[in-house]
């Protein structure tokens, strides 16, 4: 899948990533992998697509972060065999790899140069200049993926593609060009989106445009989902007062309850399912495996440091709180007024 340059601009070359995710036909990983631009969660699946194409376990391979990886590290990850690998390819996954890349861009081009099979460099990143060598390097000996922001068309028919393979959905042409239209170039958000249609589809995977119109609020998805992170950030003023100017526009207490619960309730997921791997003894996991796990795909590093906000042992006890609060909702909270008392309490458990 390197990009070919000829006949065309180099800009013009390099694949998107609403292509490289449609392909299906199975391929080996080449020396470097660089997804690049300004969309976070279009480079993170980019990488984990690569990863799937070539039958490797996104799970199994060694991860860096940008700004603390030193590149003698990732040489030893790339050129080490280890005892559990069986033989397997070797890759090392740099997120957010621009810092990394400043600091060691002459040991990378020389490895890529010298790379044999059978290793594989994937770097996440958001700008390169087409002018250096690595860039030439990633068109001629790799991939180079790029999430530069698209629009109309373009970006209505990934979303298509994305709700049929990815959350069994399909959706006709007026309702991705409606969620379009309210979400924008926010593919993170398009995909939470989807995946919360996802629960109301069919037994065909079809969804009502009522049913959309109703759960893909415009600004006031947004303003739900920046409620939901003051929430996780512990700023709690905050999204009481946010929770205010959704009912005060229209919004009921409930339908935020179900929107928030959807957010909250993957921090609990990834906090039991990381706290399963170690009970398994499974020490290889990470918090960024467990985010994963829970469905989060747009900016993992920031729910990261959430969930460690929110704490450990608070984290496990999300889920518990949310069956209260949906217990309450459908009894003795299901008023109104009533229920925005339960949606409050449920809220400063986050102080």
């Amino acid at each position: 899948m390197a990009a070919k340059t000829t006949g065309k601009s180099k800009s013009e070359a390099i694949p998107h990533a609403f292509e490289f995710l449609a392909i299906k036909d199975q391929s080996e990983l080449p020396a470097l992998v660089i997804a690049l631009g300004p969309d976070d969660f279009l480079r993170r699946e980019s990488i984990e697509h690569a990863l799937k194409l070539a039958n490797v376990d996104p799970m199994g391979i060694a991860r860096f972060e940008g700004e603390e990886a030193q590149w003698r590290d990732v040489n030893d990850e790339l050129s080490t065999q280890s005892l559990f690998d069986a033989g397997g390819p070797k890759a090392a996954y740099i997120r957010k790899a621009d810092p990394f890349v400043s600091s060691h861009r002459d040991p990378i081009e020389r490895w890529v140069e010298q790379s044999t099979p059978g290793s594989t460099l994937l770097l996440d990143m958001q700008t390169l200049a087409s002018n250096t060598r690595l860039y030439r390097l990633a068109q001629t000996k790799g991939f180079l993926i790029a999430t530069a922001e698209k629009k109309g068309k373009e970006l209505q028919s990934w979303i298509s593609h994305w709700a049929s393979y990815k959350h069994k959905t399909n959706l006709t042409d007026k309702q991705t060009a409606l969620i379009a239209d309210r979400i924008g170039y926010v593919c993170g958000l398009i995909d939470c989106e989807l995946a919360k249609l996802a629960l109301f589809t069919d037994a065909k995977g079809k969804i009502s445009d009522a049913r959309i119109d109703e759960l893909v609020g415009g600004w006031r998805t947004q303003t739900v989902w920046k409620l939901t992170e003051a929430v996780a950030d512990g700023r709690i003023a905050e999204a009481i007062e946010g929770v205010d100017k959704l009912i005060m526009s229209g919004q009921s207490a409930i339908g935020l309850a179900a929107q928030m619960s959807w957010s909250m309730r993957r921090y609990g997921v990834a906090a039991t399912w990381l706290d399963q791997q170690k009970r398994n003894g499974n020490e290889g996991a990470s918090m960024s495996d467990a985010l994963g796990q829970a469905g989060f795909r747009y900016d993992v590093f920031k729910e990261e440091t959430r969930l460690k906000r929110i704490g450990w042992n608070r984290a496990k006890e999300i889920l518990g709180w949310l069956v209260e609060l949906e217990k309450g909702l459908k009894g003795s909270h299901s008023q109104e007024d009533r229920a925005r008392l339960a949606l409050e309490r449920f809220i400063f458990r986050f102080r």
